[in-house]
């Protein structure tokens, strides 16, 4: 069938490349609409903690996102000195220039004789003072004014840092962009020259590069029409960058092999076209859904954002297929004899292969000696992972010399009364509850007496805390009470903020959560408990129900596709194991790194437990992108078999005939990956490491090692199959 269909890419190309043309343009259609991503640094909205948070944007957004934090510093004078007050007030004069409106702004002068109010206002030392603005408007509406909001207050005389989760988000997203333009720059160029070494013309090493650049506007406008309907996030775009630039390229880079191995063996290019789609058209499509199997498993975790990136990915092969299955080859048939044009001196350019025969033919003879050690140091690699800590994320995973970063360390450690963690209680009324309802206060009491008693809780203090206050009319209640009803109670909702004593992410905030929802839970009353340490809460007690299935599922769908592709039982059960050592490795790698801080330094992050989604995202990601040149490999090891019947022949010239392609393969893997270790945000350089890690070790001492070794041990065995019709019998069953 791929063979028919190549013949009538071949016949029918330009319209093919012209089909090709008009869906790139389809494509920056569909980015033009724009996207509806969700806020990829808040929980998700399928969870207790993220409706919560999604309830309070809707219903109250001016309490929501409308804090910036100023911090003001001199060396020399105090807070209490004329001049630092003047300076103070005079460089928040550029706040009027804001279109926004400016809500409240709270300094220590306001109420200089109130010990609390200067703990939170005024630093131990006495140099610092923390201005409080509050903006009014909707999310969007602030989210647009953030660099206006940070240049609108300087001075000339004291030192200004700027801070606060408006702030905070903000800078994320504009690193996460940064991010994949850094990783295309690294990437691209360093590609670009491993596809010359391989090609060894200009010709041949572009063609891999022109399907990459028509994959990324398709994968990104289907992932902004997906977002209409679909749970997606910014992550999805920069999961796009990461996987479809390597299988983009990966994939040509053998379907091209494969043509000009065709043309060498004197084909015609309409006979070349067929053969290459026959066979490594066949290989990537296998290649391909063992990669979607793997990123399948990303969605099953459903109350993480694993689901968007897992999208974004799989959107990402599925553009690389279709591209590498339709237009290459009729780019292919167009070249034709030309694609060894323009020819690339490279020393060593002429190695065909025979050093992997060679090796492989080395280790097959004492396969014993060599497996043994390889699996004994992929398993001590693995070793650290036994240690490994797991958290939600949170400040750390910013880089240490971020402003907005290093301002809000600053009001953590230096300002007394400061209080960094606050979890909302939101209560969500009934369809036409009233919320001045004196029975609806003395519910809501009795459960705000039960987490004051909460260990670590400081305080719950709220209007409808104090059923006393509803016997009296509104107009009454002093003007403290009444502001705040007005700012965290609407028709549908009431938001009580509890701080606490503990930083989110701690162990202890993960046990008040606990615990405060055990009064929650039991109230008549709906009451969602939200934080971040809420989200990790609930995030490590879904990855541990879900893990478990998503291993069974990959790892038996992966055999199947293999036991297709080979008909054979014990390759895909090896395969299988190969790829959980290499991807065993890397994990014990990124401990090492990331968690204890080998590299702390010269990669610009501070060392802290990996993120939750980390390791689930690695393996779903790392596991299919093994198996993508495995089941290549395999291909070739299967030819040669069906050809020779000599199980050690077989795998000597597979890997011969291989063994140039994937190390390019691999190579070229390693160098989009490692684009991304340079990344400032922590979960995208961790993943990007990760990956890197794995293929590198997949690529060398698994696939020179560990496979021929194993493959040798087992001899004629790989290749037996149950036969499940007379007509269908391989040489294996023979």
């Amino acid at each position: 069938m791929l063979s028919r269909f190549g013949r009538s890419i071949h016949r029918s190309r330009r319209l093919v490349i012209a089909a090709s043309l008009a869906s790139i343009l389809l494509s920056v259609l569909l980015i033009s609409q724009g996207n509806e991503f969700e806020d990829g640094n808040s929980p998700p909205t399928s969870i207790e903690s993220g409706r919560a948070l999604e309830l309070v944007n809707d219903e109250l957004p001016i309490v929501s996102t409308n804090s910036v934090n100023y911090i003001f510093t001199h060396e020399s004078l105090k807070w209490n000195d004329t001049e630092f007050e003047q300076e103070v007030r005079d460089s928040l004069i550029g706040l009027d220039s804001l279109s926004l409106d400016v809500l409240d702004i709270s300094l220590a002068y306001d109420d200089p004789d109130d010990p609390y109010h200067l703990a939170r206002h005024v630093s131990r030392d006495g140099h610092r003072v923390a201005v409080f603005v509050s903006f009014n408007g909707t999310e969007e509406e602030i989210a647009k004014e953030v660099g206006a909001i940070k240049d609108s207050v300087e001075s000339n005389e004291m030192e200004v840092l700027v801070t606060g989760s408006l702030i905070i988000d903000s800078d994320f997203d504009r690193m996460l962009k940064e991010d994949q333009i850094r990783a295309e720059i690294i990437g691209i160029p360093i590609s670009l020259i491993i596809l010359l070494f391989v090609f060894r013309t200009v010709v041949a090493s572009l063609l891999p590069m022109v399907v990459a650049v028509c994959m990324f506007p398709l994968a990104t406008g289907m992932s902004y029409f997906v977002s209409k309907s679909f749970p997606m996030t910014e992550y999805s775009v920069s999961m796009i960058t990461l996987i479809g630039l390597a299988v983009s390229i990966d994939y040509s880079l053998f379907m091209i092999s494969r043509f000009r191995e065709e043309l060498g063996k004197g084909q015609d290019v309409e006979g070349a076209v067929c053969t290459m789609m026959e066979t490594a058209g066949r290989a990537i499509l296998f290649s391909g859904a063992t990669v979607a199997v793997g990123l399948c498993t990303l969605f099953y975790f459903t109350a993480t954002h694993m689901p968007s990136m897992g999208m974004g990915a799989f959107l990402a092969v599925i553009g690389a297929l279709i591209y590498s299955l339709t237009l290459l080859p009729a780019l292919l048939s167009s070249i034709g004899h030309g694609i060894d044009r323009l020819p690339v001196p490279i020393p060593g350019g002429q190695e065909d292969g025979r050093f992997w025969k060679e090796f492989s033919t080395k280790v097959m003879k004492k396969p014993v000696s060599w497996l043994v050690p390889s699996m004994g140091l992929l398993l001590l690699l693995g070793v650290p992972f036994l240690h490994v800590e797991l958290t939600a994320g949170g400040l750390d995973t910013l880089p240490p010399d971020l402003e907005s970063r290093q301002a809000y360390e600053i009001l953590e450690e230096e300002f007394p009364a400061f209080t960094a963690s606050v979890v909302p209680l939101v209560i969500v009324f009934d369809d036409g509850q009233d919320p001045f309802s004196r029975s609806l206060s003395t519910e809501i009491a009795e459960m705000c007496d039960g987490v004051a008693t909460v260990e670590g809780v400081l305080r719950v203090d709220h209007p409808l805390c104090n059923p006393s206050l509803f016997d009296s009319d509104f107009d009454q209640w002093p003007d403290v009470l009444r502001t705040e009803w007005m700012t965290t109670v609407s028709d549908s909702i009431a938001m009580i903020s509890v701080p606490i004593e503990y930083p989110s992410g701690s162990d202890e905030a993960e046990q008040l959560i606990k615990d405060v929802r055990m009064f929650t839970s039991s109230s008549n009353e709906e009451i969602l408990v939200g934080s971040w340490t809420s989200y990790e809460v609930d995030m490590k007690e879904h990855l541990s129900e879900r893990i478990p299935g998503a291993l069974a599922f990959v790892l038996l769908v992966t055999m199947v596709l293999v036991w297709f592709q080979v008909h054979s039982v014990l390759v895909p059960i090896k395969a299988i194991f190969m790829n959980m050592l290499s991807i065993t490795a890397s994990f014990g790698l990124i401990v090492i790194v990331f968690q204890d801080g080998l590299l702390a330094g010269p990669l610009n992050f501070t060392p802290q437990p990996l993120d939750l989604m980390v390791p689930p995202l690695v393996f779903g990601i790392a596991f299919g992108l093994s198996m993508d040149y495995e089941v290549l490999m395999l291909s070739r090891i299967h030819e040669s078999w069906l050809e020779t019947g000599d199980n050690t022949r077989a795998v000597s010239e597979g890997l011969q005939a291989s063994g140039r392609l994937i190390t390019g393969a691999a190579a070229i893997m390693i160098a989009v990956f490692s684009g991304f270790i340079f990344a400032d945000v922590m979960i995208i350089k961790s993943i990007g490491f990760a990956l890197a890690v794995a293929v590198f070790v997949d690529a060398t001492i698994v696939r020179a090692i560990v496979v021929p070794s194993a493959m040798r041990l087992m001899g004629r065995a790989n290749w037996w199959s149950p036969s499940f019709s007379d007509a269908r019998k391989d040489k294996g069953n023979a």
